[in-house]
């Protein structure tokens, strides 16, 4: 269910099994209850006067807090031709408003509105004319001159902000930042103000920063074009196969108009939750919120309609020739909690490849030597039916296809084996241990509200999705092992090393 979930190596407990797995996972367990139990009674969820969500949660001594703001728009929402407008806007909304970075917003205004007409020509591939370009160089020569680019994060900083980013992925953009409590009103303000009033200062020149965090991320790193490929050969017509940072010619193509009118329809009250976490008073601090947050205009909800992806049939394998060691990408659809079987799921993904004492780790690492080690994670997103994606690099001389053949004897044995209970039960405290780091600190756990929240309408889906968990049997493990581990359900994708080009 969660995108976070990531493998968590319980040496201590190796060590030990089978003496104290039982306790040890009836003690992590229970302390993971108790801590939610703690979260249920504690957190206040608040709607605002324009519909905003807000979910909070006073907690710790130090006179500190995170605010957290989720937007339900990603990936998912975007119009053909306009891939990676939700990642490119996120990167402007640290450009500041029509208050912050600017000596002369007036002034501005008007020349950003002029580039906009020579930047459109582009867009509509007309050519630009010498009197276009000469102008072009004279408006941002006056553009620099009102500039006050870094404004808006150092405000930030001058007032103590630490870890301040923001990320965007298929279905959420989220923005956050850890503040001293006597920063409290501040950060409402600073932040309410980029939903309220973003500029796209500097528009242009971050859609080039942007092509080239694609080129380095995708085109130029083996391990990014591989998810590439894997996400456009699983997904036939589902927006999950378009990338989030975009595709070269659609970010090239979009304009800072474009964007306007992106944040106008996604960037609106009933689209987002704010959370905020740490030393916070509930009645002062909700009479704050409301005070900044609710001049943000209500607006219309937007809608969506996605038609679903058909069902897999039959094995899909591509090849992807790259100049680097060979590496795979194995991926298997699933669906998406709250199926029933999502929870039995995280936790087979677990037991296959989350611990040393794993079946896939103990036969192609320990034995075999064909790789440094397997991973796993789920991809690409929440809201549809998604991925387990298990990933590795294969060691000389080993080709990818032996490592092929001795993936899915492993997998074969473990859907016809009765289920190791020691395994199980390393499995289940593995995600108990994971809930209670990320409810340890503060910026994941407001992160965890604010997301859980706009992607399922209730943060409470965390403690029910864990109960879930932790009640899965060994025969849910089997089920699901056999219903969705199967090669007419799964996507390969391997690199071939080839020569790098000179």
């Amino acid at each position: 269910m969660f995108m976070w979930k990531k493998r968590i190596w319980l040496l201590t407990i190796l060590l030990l099994l089978p003496f104290i797995a039982v306790h040890s996972l009836s003690a992590t367990t229970e302390e993971s209850r108790e801590a939610l139990k703690s979260l249920s009674a504690k957190v206040k969820k608040v709607t605002l006067s324009n519909g905003l969500r807000v979910i909070m949660y006073r907690r710790g001594s130090a006179p500190v807090f995170t605010g957290a703001l989720a937007v339900r728009v990603g990936g998912v929402n975007e119009k053909p031709g306009q891939t990676g407008i939700s990642h490119l806007f996120e990167h402007m909304a640290f450009k500041g408003t029509d208050k912050i970075g600017t000596r002369d917003f007036g002034r501005e205004k008007k020349l950003l509105a002029r580039l906009e007409e020579i930047k459109g020509k582009e867009a509509r591939k007309e050519p630009l004319t010498e009197r276009d370009r000469e102008e072009l160089a004279q408006l941002y020569k006056e553009l620099e001159q009102l500039w006050e680019i870094n404004k808006f994060m150092e405000a930030f900083e001058e007032h103590g902000a630490n870890g301040m980013n923001a990320t965007t992925d298929k279905e959420l953009t989220q923005y956050f930042v850890n503040m001293p409590r006597s920063a409290f009103e501040f950060w409402c303000w600073m932040e309410s103000e980029r939903i309220l009033h973003p500029v796209m200062r500097q528009f242009y020149r971050e859609r080039d920063v942007v092509l080239e965090e694609r080129r380095l991320r995708y085109e130029d790193d083996p391990g990014g074009k591989l998810y590439e490929t894997l996400l456009a050969v699983a997904y036939l017509r589902h927006p999950y196969r378009n990338p989030v940072i975009g595709y070269k010619s659609d970010i090239e193509s979009l304009t800072a108009s474009m964007l306007y009118d992106f944040h106008r329809r996604y960037y609106v009250p009933s689209n987002m939750v704010l959370s905020v976490v740490g030393d916070i008073d509930y009645d002062r601090d909700l009479q704050m919120l409301e005070k900044y947050f609710g001049r943000i205009p209500a607006g219309a909800s937007p809608s969506l309609h996605i038609a679903p992806e058909e069902e897999q049939r039959g094995e899909r394998v591509v090849e992807v020739e790259f100049p680097a060691a060979p590496q795979l990408l194995i991926a298997y659809h699933k669906p998406q909690y709250p199926h029933p079987d999502d929870p039995a799921i995280s936790i087979m993904e677990e037991m296959l490849a989350g611990s040393r004492v794993s079946p896939l780790y103990k036969e192609l690492v320990q034995k075999e030597r064909i790789a440094a080690e397997v991973d796993y994670f789920e991809a690409p997103g929440r809201l549809y039916p998604n991925l387990v994606v298990f990933s590795s690099s294969v060691k000389k001389p080993f080709s990818v296809d032996r490592f092929i053949e001795k993936f899915d004897r492993v997998i074969n044995d473990f859907k016809k084996t009765p289920v190791n209970n020691d395994l199980l039960l390393i499995a289940k405290r593995s995600v108990a241990m994971n809930y209670l780091s990320r409810l340890s600190s503060n910026d994941k756990l407001a992160l965890d509200f604010a997301s859980s929240e706009v992607t399922y309408g209730d943060w409470r889906v965390l403690i029910d999705w864990f109960d879930k968990a932790m009640a899965v049997k060994a025969e849910d493990v089997s089920r699901v092992a056999r219903t969705y581990l199967r090669r007419g359900n799964r996507t390969i994708v391997k690199l071939k090393t080839v020569a790098a080009k000179r």
